[in-house]
């Protein structure tokens, strides 16, 4: 068979993609996979004592929100990246800018007019030691997860598919642990929970090629 009949048969064979398939899949797939995060959380670590009224204030809410905006910078370079032929899009990039600049200004501001005898504490918490590899443990099922989904698509970047489905999952599963977290400074979240949500992009960006390989 000549190589032109040859594409022309796989051509007349060819199913057109169902539309919204890929979203949809990547979904489907990540909620998941923060489920099973959400449950180790639960049965591990608890939700914090005070979570009823500290859910009354607003800075669960801005960690929540901080770790989010990774997980959507995320999600936005999976939907393009699982194309085939995407590109991150820069709004993703920007995305994750931002945050950094408003959690990290807003950190080093509190710690400059926070008395010298605090400022130690401030960045530390309780938990300094802990945060970073909790999330990176939640993460796991939320990676997995998306990992799949990308690789039951068509991606050819492979390390920056991979960084994608890390920063998703590192976003999520810092949403789902600032409900078991007490800390409550700006300091803290941007150093911790940034540098655990990084490994977790890390980790992504070096199985991806493994990963999301064609077979």
């Amino acid at each position: 068979m000549k190589t032109d009949d040859l594409i022309a048969a796989l051509a007349n064979d060819a199913r057109p993609v169902q539309p919204g398939l890929t979203p949809r899949r990547l979904l489907s797939f990540t909620l998941l996979g923060t489920a099973a995060s959400a449950l180790i959380m639960m049965l591990w670590l608890g939700p914090r004592p005070d979570l009823v009224m500290a859910m009354r204030g607003a800075f669960l809410w801005v960690k929540a929100l901080y770790a989010f905006s990774f997980a959507v910078a995320g999600a936005m370079a999976m939907e393009r990246l699982v194309r085939g032929d995407g590109k991150t899009p820069p709004l993703a990039r920007l995305t994750v800018f931002f945050a950094l600049i408003l959690m990290g200004g807003t950190g080093a501001i509190g710690l400059w007019l926070a008395p010298s005898g605090l400022r130690l504490g401030m960045w530390l918490g309780t938990s300094y030691g802990a945060c970073s590899l909790r999330l990176i443990v939640l993460a796991a099922p939320i990676q997995i997860a998306a990992l799949l989904a990308a690789r039951s698509l068509s991606p050819t970047r492979l390390r920056e598919t991979g960084l994608a489905c890390g920063l998703v999952a590192g976003g999520l599963a810092a949403t789902v642990y600032a409900f078991h977290c007490p800390e409550s400074t700006a300091a803290f979240v941007a150093s911790w929970y940034t540098l655990g949500i990084a490994i977790c992009g890390l980790i992504g960006w070096l199985i991806g090629p493994l990963a999301l390989r064609w077979r």
